[in-house]
């Protein structure tokens, strides 16, 4: 009986016909015809979607920043300071024009129809803005580390320097885009509010229109960066803010106070002019010479925008060192 159910068996398997194995492409199918097309080759030879990239990576960041409810509130007021601001500022000089005050001798040089009026109330919020601006950039990275977010960050991205690049250039975006729209507002304003006080540029400031409307949101943009590698630097977001408000009001807070009090301290009034406030004063105002004399040495607008460039840097490069050679914990 086992016999006969043994034939039976070997006979089924014979009568089975041998089908091809479509699990496994034969030499000339179509899938291997298809994978010997130039095409593919072509297709073989780009990058796979899964590699980092830094355009990838500036992406992501961006969309992670404007996420947050945090962000779009520093880049509103940003760009909101700047027209409200030239808006008081305008206010108060038309006031002060109708009133008669033009009798005081400081007055009677301020208040006439002259090119200083307009753009000193057009860049006033650029002041304010480079402080948020700042806390920005600090609030970039920090706020991360007070999340425990940066883990996940960098298990997805591990090239530390590449991460924080891609911040910057995100940071660097938006903070310009809404200081330029802010200022383009306030520019606005400050026309319809002080009409005729356009006037003549003077002979020593002969491009200050476009210092101060192409330049000053570039500058705010400098300082984004400044508060981002203040905030690589203490990773903490006090830290961070302490710094860049001791390198931005403490430090010339302190330096003019002892100038201005303490005597036979003249030579303090050269450091004081290296100080990033002090130098955004000097680039906002398009000087080509100093305009005081008894000083030995004053920037001019465009030494003081390289050597804001240059704290910048100095920032970003410390704040970049400790980020990758620090632990993250």
């Amino acid at each position: 009986m086992s016999a006969d159910s043994g034939r039976r068996v070997r006979r089924s398997r014979r009568e089975i016909p041998a089908g091809p194995d479509k699990a496994t492409p034969r030499h000339g199918s179509a899938f291997t015809r298809l994978r010997r097309t130039p095409g593919l080759s072509f297709l073989d030879s780009r990058r796979p979607s899964g590699q980092l990239t830094l355009f990838g990576a500036v992406r992501g960041e961006l969309r992670k920043m404007l996420s947050l409810r945090s962000t779009w509130v520093l880049l509103l007021i940003v760009m909101l300071l700047q027209p409200l601001s030239t808006g008081l500022m305008a206010c108060a000089t038309r006031v002060l024009a109708g009133l008669g005050w033009q009798t005081n001798h400081l007055l009677a040089h301020l208040l006439p129809a002259s090119s200083d009026v307009f753009w000193s109330a057009v860049v006033s919020g650029l002041f304010p803005g480079m402080i948020v601006a700042g806390i920005l950039g600090v609030l970039v990275l920090t706020r991360e580390f007070s999340g425990a977010t940066i883990e996940s960050t960098l298990t997805a991205n591990p090239r530390r320097g590449m991460v924080l690049m891609a911040k910057g250039l995100a940071l660097a975006l938006s903070t310009w885009l809404a200081a330029q729209v802010g200022l383009l507002l306030s520019w606005i304003l400050a026309a319809l509010l002080l009409p005729g006080r356009l006037g003549t540029l003077p002979a020593y400031k002969p491009g200050l229109a476009l210092l101060d409307l192409l330049g000053g949101p570039l500058i705010l943009v400098l300082f984004a960066l400044m508060g981002l590698g203040l905030g690589a630097l203490s990773r903490s977001r006090a830290g961070g803010v302490g710094l860049f408000l001791g390198l931005t009001l403490i430090l010339p807070l302190i330096l003019g106070l002892l100038g201005g009090l303490v005597p036979h301290v003249g030579w303090l009034q050269a450091p004081f002019r290296l100080t990033p406030t002090s130098l955004l004063v000097t680039f906002l105002s398009g000087l080509n010479r100093a305009a005081e004399t008894g000083i030995r040495w004053c920037p001019t607008w465009w030494q003081a925008g390289l050597i804001l460039m240059v704290w910048t840097a100095l920032s970003c490069a410390l704040g970049t060192l400790v980020f990758r050679r620090a632990d993250i914990g």
